[in-house]
């Protein structure tokens, strides 16, 4: 039986099928040393943590063929620090006005004569890599596309099927068979050592007695500006801290966040009442990448939606509690096992529907965030971080067993697009 994919990967009429990398595009690379490997991948550096191992391989398969990241200019600090060895072009290009900041990134593209170009660009800004893919004048460009025919596979010379069903890990998997580099979805990020006087910082805005004595828990409220969709209710973190606090008198809690966000944390700060207050830190847009890492480093635990800082917590080690609804765990969190974290997740029917439909089904009203209850995330956080209730008796917590039945009861949120004004 042929196992062939239905349509071929490689126009070049190579065999897919073996690991050692694809002969026509190695000689390509090495009849052009010196000539870089151009990586585009604007946002999201919660995906960016999970791939530099990809980026490690290049530069030690390809040594003649430097690796270069185009990115969006507020990932620069997280790969400062965890790949200062990494050359990137930040040109900031804004999806609403993109025209005055992508001439100048395409021109300085094509001037740099990429031996190979790789558009990673899965979801979003798609036309923006297309151009940037075709306009670059690479001989090798690889992308992945829904469909044979999709309209920006004119920018590749090939096309990878792009699985929905499949975290970005393991599409990445896919490059990496063709080039014939090791598969990095289930390598575990490498992170460098915290820098000296972040630790000092982190223990000073904490308050050093209280930090040293009793838990200190990470709440990270915030979740990507494109996709608001992600966020659970700003009241509801409040309750959850105010239980914490209530149960816990030992404890400390941190806010952070973007500068950005500091507004939004303030507010979830500013309801917690007085008598508690002081053991709860409001670090939002205080820190620095290095100083974030380092406090995920020191604390005991983290509750956060899905977004970046989940995934740097998860890499960290940091005991961790995801909250996860428009986005399913299946499809965002690397294949390997995170044996101190627990994620919350209620199989909607409408769920997943970030980057699969083009408007949340509710509106915004994100429905599927609110089916998580603060009872319900304070007794996983309580399992996780003391070891209290039995983890199969808590509610919500994902396993892929209990989907198909689960995804089907009453009580779901009915998928029908409505308007925001309609609530």
């Amino acid at each position: 039986m042929d196992l062939r994919p239905v349509f071929p990967l490689f126009p070049t009429g190579t065999d897919s099928c073996f690991d050692d990398g694809d002969p026509a595009i190695r000689r390509s690379l090495e009849q052009r040393p010196g000539h870089p490997i151009v990586v585009v991948k604007f946002s999201g550096w919660g995906t960016l943590l999970g791939i530099l191992a990809f980026f490690r391989q290049l530069k030690a398969s390809f040594p003649d063929n430097p690796p270069v990241l185009v990115t969006n200019p507020e990932n620069r600090p997280m790969l400062e620090h965890l790949a200062p060895w990494l050359d990137v072009i930040d040109k900031n290009v804004s999806p609403r006005n993109p025209f005055p900041g992508f001439l100048p990134l395409a021109f300085s593209l094509r001037r740099l004569r990429p031996a190979l170009f790789i558009d990673l660009q899965i979801f979003t800004r798609k036309t923006h890599s297309a151009l940037l893919s075709r306009f670059s004048g690479s001989p090798v460009r690889l992308g992945f596309v829904s469909r044979k025919k999709e309209w920006r596979s004119f920018g590749m010379t090939h096309r990878f099927f792009h699985n929905r069903h499949f975290p970005p890990s393991i599409a990445i998997g896919q490059l990496c068979r063709f080039l014939g580099l090791p598969r990095p979805e289930d390598t575990k990020p490498f992170l460098p050592e915290i820098p000296e006087g972040s630790e000092a910082k982190i223990r000073l805005l904490l308050g050093q007695p209280l930090f040293r004595t009793g838990k200190t828990i990470v709440v990270n409220p915030n979740a990507s500006g494109q996709s608001g969709e992600r966020r659970w209710p700003p009241e509801f973190f409040t309750e959850v801290i105010r239980m914490l606090l209530e149960r816990h008198g030992d404890i400390r809690i941190a806010l952070t966040g973007t500068h950005g966000e500091r507004a939004f944390v303030r507010s979830i700060h500013e309801r917690i009442s007085l008598r508690h207050r002081d053991r709860v830190s409001n670090l939002a847009g205080c820190l620095t990448f290095s100083e974030l890492h380092a406090l995920l480093h020191l604390s005991d635990g983290y509750l956060g939606n899905d977004s970046g800082p989940l995934h740097l917590a998860l890499a960290t080690g940091t005991p961790s509690l995801g909250l996860f609804g428009p986005t399913h765990p299946d499809l965002i969190l690397p294949s390997r096992p995170f044996p101190k974290a627990l994620f919350l997740y209620e199989p909607h029917y409408c769920s997943p529907c970030l980057h699969q439909s083009d408007t949340p089904p509710c509106g915004g009203d994100n429905l599927c965030m609110q089916s998580l209850t603060p009872a319900s995330v304070l007794h996983a956080l309580e399992h996780l971080l003391w070891g209290t209730g039995d983890k199969q008796r808590l509610r919500q917590v994902w396993a892929r067993e209990d989907l198909p039945h689960r995804a089907a009861r009453t009580g779901t949120p009915l998928a029908l697009y409505r308007q925001r004004d309609e609530r």
